[in-house]
């Protein structure tokens, strides 16, 4: 009875342990930036992730450029303020800050009928000559469109599109489409090489449309899906949009609040801001969490709404709050706490009960036998003569001995134990020929290609994949596998090892330095230097003079 017992207990557990999904305990703790650290001003309002891993965070009337400072954690921050600059007019568009970073190192920044052009080079906004444009928006690979009445235009293409979809509102384009997003809630696919207009498809019919007409903000996830905030007066939706079915499904609606900003970090999780705070939706299961206070490294506990968020392809967490400044973390979560390892524990003890239980049940058992081997040995010498008595005691006690040594061996087995003791060897990647073999190929063509375009004006990453013969998302994914580094990273440290080859030699200035190794600036030239070899280019190539 009681073997069936535990044997009932164990199958209830193991049957728990496989239908316990892992529980996150909460998000990460968050270091938090505001005026007090540099920040401008602490209602934030827009932040971008920029391709040299610096981050650009927007708030009223500022754009402030975030580089990593000392070792001690801080920021570097730099202010370039809106408010005198020159501006443009965007007669077509009427939302709030949206940021975008083009493929020419140039920021863009649209709030409210209007637009700023920031070089990130020289950190300045720069005037438009013949700005004549009604708004612009800039793809998911760097492609600057702009839209003049009914037309969208890039580079030496244009598509016209019917006034009656409404107000252009938000676009997307990939290799071979161009998505347009219109207030009506019509989405328009075009052909970007017969320029013909595939099909057009809604979410809801043009009645349940005008609910949903204020604003609209839409966000491509790596598996080709279209998520997209709508909102209205009374109501908000969270849409998917799948193009290779051209179905929509409804993610999320309410009649309460508003949603401001979304975010994809992965094909299975949303991220979406609201003043109540930071909503996490799991997007296979469904499962959203909202999250409505942060915890601060100092342990100081945060109750705020947040008006934007972003995540960074290295796994970093920005939120935006409305008056409390800018909340940075390094992990997406917090440390997770896998339930079933508990649950796994516990079927290791009851294993272990179980075994010692087996084992008592077999000693009794053993205990039993020898008792009556005994008493049928009394039973015989009973009936026997004297000699024999004496010889089947002797026997006896032998034989008890010798089940006793063989019943203590059993002891000592059951008492044995093992160490076990491992070293693990780490294997550093190097970025040098013969570190720690021959590099791969894939790296040593990549090295070259960038090598022979030092001096090519505009050489980036993009490029560097496609005559790779690669998109930019495979590239990084290489090259980080390979290197543990980002593109960018792997571009700049081949053009500072070039730069510093050139000063040791001395025989060109800065500035042409900066030129030949693709800087078109040497006030950026400089900085980038001084961050990667810890001094100034000039005090660099004065010291290799003094030690020669």
């Amino acid at each position: 009875m009681k073997m069936r017992k535990l044997w009932t207990i164990l199958t209830f557990l193991t049957l728990l342990c496989a239908c316990t999904q892992q529980q996150e305990t909460a998000l990460p703790r968050f270091e938090h930036i505001t005026t007090g650290e540099g920040l401008n001003d602490n209602a934030v309002q827009h932040i971008l992730g920029l391709s040299d891993g610096h981050m650009a965070v927007t708030t009223w009337e500022c754009v402030n450029i975030l580089y990593p400072g000392t070792a001690d954690g801080t920021w570097d921050i730099h202010r370039i303020p809106l408010a005198e600059a020159p501006s443009h007019d965007l007669p077509a568009y009427h939302g709030h800050y949206h940021v975008y970073a083009d493929s020419t190192q140039h920021l863009w920044v649209k709030d409210n009928g209007r637009v700023w052009c920031i070089n990130l080079e020289t950190e300045q906004v720069e005037p438009l000559a013949d700005w004549q444009m009604d708004d612009i928006f800039i793809d998911s690979r760097h492609r600057i469109w702009t839209v003049s009445d009914t037309t969208i235009t890039t580079a030496a293409q244009s598509f016209t599109f019917s006034t009656e979809w409404g107000e252009l509102q938000d676009m997307e384009a990939d290799s071979t489409r161009l998505f347009l997003f219109f207030g009506s809630s019509t989405v328009a696919c075009y052909d970007l090489r017969s320029h013909a207009l595939e099909y057009t498809t809604q979410p809801f019919d043009t009645a349940e449309a005008k609910f949903y007409d204020r604003t609209s903000l839409v966000v491509r996830s790596h598996d080709g899906r279209f998520y997209q905030l709508r909102c209205g007066k009374h109501r908000n939706v969270f849409l998917r949009f799948d193009p290779s079915t051209q179905q929509w499904s409804t993610v999320f609606e309410t009649t309460k609040g508003s949603f401001h900003t979304l975010c994809i970090p992965s094909p299975q999780q949303a991220l979406m801001t609201c003043p109540e705070g930071l909503w996490d939706i799991n997007l296979e299961t469904g499962q959203m969490q909202l999250y409505a206070e942060v915890v601060c490294q100092s342990g100081d506990t945060l109750r705020t709404g947040f008006n934007t968020v972003c995540a960074t392809p290295d796994g970093h967490l920005w939120l935006g709050s409305y008056n409390d400044g800018l909340l940075h973390a390094t992990s997406m979560h917090a440390s997770r706490t896998y339930l079933i390892y508990y649950i796994s524990g516990l079927l290791l003890l009851l294993l272990l009960l179980l075994g010692t239980l087996f084992y008592a049940y077999a000693t009794r058992q053993r205990h039993r036998e020898r008792r009556l081997m005994n008493r049928l040995r009394e039973l015989i010498s009973l009936k026997g003569q004297e000699e024999v008595k004496s010889e089947s005691g002797d026997a006896a006690v032998n034989s008890e001995k010798s089940e006793n040594s063989s019943f203590g061996g059993v002891g000592e087995v059951s008492n044995s134990h093992s160490s076990f003791g491992g070293e693990a060897d780490i294997l550093h990647s190097s970025f040098q020929q013969g570190e720690q073999g021959e590099m791969d190929p894939f790296v040593l063509r990549a090295i070259a290609l960038v090598e022979q375009n030092l001096d090519t004006p505009g050489y980036n990453v993009e490029q560097l994949a496609a005559d790779l013969c690669m998109e930019r998302t495979g590239l990084y994914r290489r090259l980080t596998a390979l290197l543990d580094q980002t593109p960018t990273l792997f571009m700049r440290r081949i053009r500072m090892e070039r730069a510093a080859r050139l000063l040791r030699e001395g025989r060109l200035s800065i500035s042409e330095i900066a030129e030949q190794t693709g800087f078109q600036s040497p006030g950026y030239f400089s900085r980038l230097f001084q961050e990667a070899y810890g001094e100034k280019p000039s005090d660099y190539a004065q010291r290799c003079r003094n030690q020669e």
